[in-house]
């Protein structure tokens, strides 16, 4: 509207620009005032001398007619010189009002040029802002392992970036170029979902394109990727185009499925685990179970889920555990552990438990794992065998082996302190009389009476053992002088005068006793046994029902132990052993598997002398070496004797001395006689005790292990005996378990012994040996033993130890004859 004004307002004066000629007007005007000036003065004059002829008067009115004229000449001029002025002042304020504009116009102009070459410059800018980003989007390109894509949807034109083509194994020309050549390339399971989720985005008209699908390189092999992008659409919802990226995600997708399969295995192995796991927080709050966790303890997952750990303890052990769980968040590492598990019924179970101490990315502990082993069982089955290899049966008494085991204690221990113990060896005089004429039960009566008497006199001053038969061991620790041992066998003495009743008849107990004093005597449990026994024999020697402290007069000059070593040595110059063999025996079809040899010593004064009262001498004496290579010689030949004959000989287990084992170890003697009879290893198989270990592990090991290396089987003898220990079934180089006699007597009439000795046979034959009854003397022993697995015995049921000749024939049969 302003500019319209302006343009008005210039066209009039234009139009008065054009009439406007300054001289010309002024010329006109000069001439109309001096035409009417001269015709007023020139026809004003006559006309009032015409008119009036007073002279004054027309003075007068000349005058007024002067004033009048310059009245009207004035106001004329007033009028002419007004319109000019204004002209003029219309002019100046129009000049103003434009020069305002003009000036305001000005400073837009400078302004919005100011802005223009802002403007200019942030186009500019703009314009290297998008070749940079273009340059870098291209090297971006060409880097990533991404594809770049394009579809020109409403001409149906869709594109691959040239190293998407390449990574593929396409060329330029290789694909349809629409959107059929990237259906093609999409895998027959994932089409029809792909093409629906596209055409799904292309209909909603919002967002951002997202797909997951495998297309087919032009090798055949498949790549999963993830297809993003984003559509354009025109004013009438047309899709225009679409254009996005493929990245390439098939290892994130096998490690995602990798992780998957692990996780599913993971929880399967949790839940189907027969071992209690459980997550805890680091508060020690159950964050998770698994189903045997839930199971042994009795509580439903829902019941443990956010209850304490300690509630699964007894009180007593919740400082300890708590204080061991501070340790395990502190980062200490520690080994497994047995602790007892309190049920939801107040049953305890022990439990081995492991700990596993689970991190986050910055080594803060979030977790710990514990897993736990239920050993209720087997520590029942191990206090159970553990009770029958470290105590006797019959009198509840430490055995040999724990009467090691204690000494041991007592010798480590008093080798700081300086005290000194006795160890006495009590033997039942005429106890063989008791078995032979009221049976062996009255003599079992009898030990379990004196081992009685003997814990009720030792007290809290020591411990008794029983090592065999009617043999007890007392220590008594810290004895400082004879006459504190000299007074406990007084006591016992003064004990077992009063008669024992047994099936209403009064027996009257006498013991022969030995003592030695540590470390006078010995500083090892062998040679205070040995010592011991000694005086003990002495004490029977010399009456009996006496006790005697050991001196070295009696293991020098002990009338018996002389003659018994010169009987010997003879018996060896003059051939004088022979050797009985008794058959071990497959109790199914009675076919005679292997022959055990026993010497025998028939003396030409004295009749039988048992191999318990010699072969002990000959082990003191040395004598034993001869012994042993004598067996085995005769052994050899004996083989060798049938094999020429032609008869199928089984093979001859050898008994080896425990003593001789332990001390020398395999002799060349013994090397040479094996190679030079040339006996197939296969033959041979010696048998062991666990004494020799006792004394000498390590030489025992390297001697067995010798004769393994050269095919010959070890057999582990007397199991059950004093001596039994489950660490040696697993440590020596075994391959069969004889079960002693002791073992067999009672398993038909006593179930607890019954259990005991089918879990010895299944122990051994989950340990890969051989096991062998012995002292089968009765059918239903045989019956008992064939019914649970155990396949060998030996035994006077079958056959007692007889002489090569007789073995022989019993060898042409091939079988033993009896019940079966």
């Amino acid at each position: 509207m302003e500019f319209e004004k302006i343009d008005g307002e210039l066209d009039r004066f234009s139009k008065i620009r054009e009439d406007i000629d300054p001289g010309h007007e002024a010329r006109k005007i000069i001439l109309i005032y001096l035409l009417i000036g001269s015709i007023w003065i020139g026809l004003s004059d006559k006309a009032l001398a015409f008119l009036f002829g007073d002279l004054e008067f027309i003075t007068t009115v000349s005058t007024w007619k002067g004033w009048f004229y310059v009245a009207i000449t004035g106001w004329i001029f007033y009028r002419i010189i007004k319109r000019s002025l204004c002209l003029y002042q219309d002019s100046v304020d129009i000049i103003f009002e434009n020069y305002k504009g003009l000036s305001y116009t000005h400073k837009e102009l400078i302004r919005t040029e100011i802005e223009l070459q802002m403007k200019y410059r942030e186009l500019d800018e703009s314009i290297n802002a998008v070749n940079v980003s273009e340059q870098r989007y291209n090297l971006a390109v060409q880097g990533a392992n991404d594809g770049i894509w394009e579809w020109d949807v409403a001409n149906d034109v869709y594109r691959f970036s040239e190293k998407w083509l390449s990574y593929c194994g396409y060329g330029p020309d290789d694909l349809d170029p629409t959107i059929n050549g990237l259906r093609s390339m999409i895998h027959p399971d994932d089409r029809n979902k792909a093409m629906e989720i596209l055409e799904t985005y292309i209909a909603d008209k919002k967002g951002e394109y997202q797909n997951i699908f495998k297309i087919r390189c032009k090798d055949g092999s498949y790549k999963t990727v993830l297809s993003k992008g984003v559509g354009v659409w025109d004013d009438k919802g047309n899709p225009i185009r679409m254009a996005g990226s493929h990245t390439d995600i098939t290892k994130q997708v096998e490690l995602q499925n990798s992780l998957k399969k692990e996780r599913e295995l993971s929880e399967n192995i949790i839940e189907e685990s027969a071992n209690i796991i459980i997550l805890l927080s680091p508060k020690g709050e159950i964050l998770r179970v698994n189903e045997f966790a839930s199971k042994i303890s009795g509580y439903s997952e829902d019941d443990l889920l956010g209850r304490s750990a300690l509630e699964l303890v007894s009180d007593e052990r919740q400082s300890d555990i708590i204080e061991l769980y501070y340790r395990l968040l502190e980062g200490e590492a520690l080994n497994s552990m047995e602790e007892k598990l309190v049920t939801k019924e107040g049953e305890y179970l022990d439990i081995l438990w492991s700990f596993s101490v689970l991190h986050d990315d910055e080594q803060n502990v979030r977790g710990i794992i514990l897993s736990g082993t239920d050993i209720t069982e087997r520590k029942q089955m191990e206090a159970m065998l553990y009770k029958q290899a470290y105590y006797d049966d019959l009198t509840k008494l430490p055995n040999r082996a724990l009467l090691a085991s204690k000494v041991k204690e007592l010798v480590k221990r008093d080798v700081g302190d300086g005290s000194g113990f006795a160890l006495i060896y009590i033997d039942i005089d005429n106890f063989k009389h008791i078995n032979d004429i009221h049976g062996h039960f009255a003599g079992d009566e009898m030990l379990k009476h004196m081992a009685k008497i003997l814990i009720a006199m030792v007290g809290t001053k020591g411990f008794v053992a029983r090592l065999s038969g009617d043999e007890f061991i007392v220590v008594l620790e810290k004895i400082r002088s004879r006459e504190e041992a000299v007074k406990l066998l007084e006591a016992v003495n003064q004990s077992i005068k009063k008669p024992w009743i047994y099936m209403e008849h009064d027996f009257y107990i006498n013991v022969s006793s030995g003592i030695v004093i540590y470390p006078d005597d010995g500083t090892d449990l062998d040679t205070l046994l040995k010592r011991s026994d000694l005086a003990m024999f002495e004490a029977k020697a010399s009456g009996k029902n006496k006790y005697l402290f050991f001196t070295e007069r009696m293991e020098l000059n002990s009338k018996r132990f002389v003659q018994m070593e010169s009987m010997i040595r003879k018996a060896i110059e003059n051939k004088e052993f022979q050797l009985y063999y008794q058959p071990e025996v497959d109790l199914k079809t009675g076919k005679i598997v292997k022959l055990e040899a026993l010497i025998r010593w028939e003396h030409k004064l004295r009749g039988f002398i048992s191999p318990g009262e010699f072969i002990p001498v000959a082990e003191q004496t040395g004598h034993i070496d001869a012994i042993g290579d004598w067996v085995l010689n005769e052994v050899c030949e004996q083989v060798n004797e049938w094999l020429g004959k032609g008869l199928d000989a089984p093979k001859i287990s050898v008994n080896l001395s425990s003593v001789r084992l332990s001390r020398t170890g395999v002799s060349s003697k013994t090397m040479d006689i094996l190679t030079d009879h040339c006996v197939s290893s296969g033959k041979l198989e010696f048998e062991i005790t666990e004494t020799a270990v006792l004394t000498n592990e390590e030489n025992v090991l390297n001697s067995l292990l010798d004769f393994k290396s050269r095919g010959i089987t070890i057999a582990l003898d007397d199991f059950g005996t004093g001596f039994s220990s489950l660490t040696h079934l697993q440590s020596l180089p075994i391959d069969v378990l004889k079960i002693d006699r002791s073992f067999l007597m009672n398993v038909l009439n006593n179930p607890k012994e019954e259990s005991l000795y089918l879990g010895v046979v299944s122990l051994a034959q989950s340990l890969g040996l051989s096991v062998v009854a012995e002292g089968i003397e009765t059918k239903e022993q045989a019956e008992f033993l064939l019914k649970n697995n155990c396949d060998l015995g030996q035994g006077y049921y079958f056959s007692k130890a007889i002489p090569a000749e007789d073995i022989e024939l019993l060898l042409k049969k091939g079988v033993l004859e009896f019940d079966r």
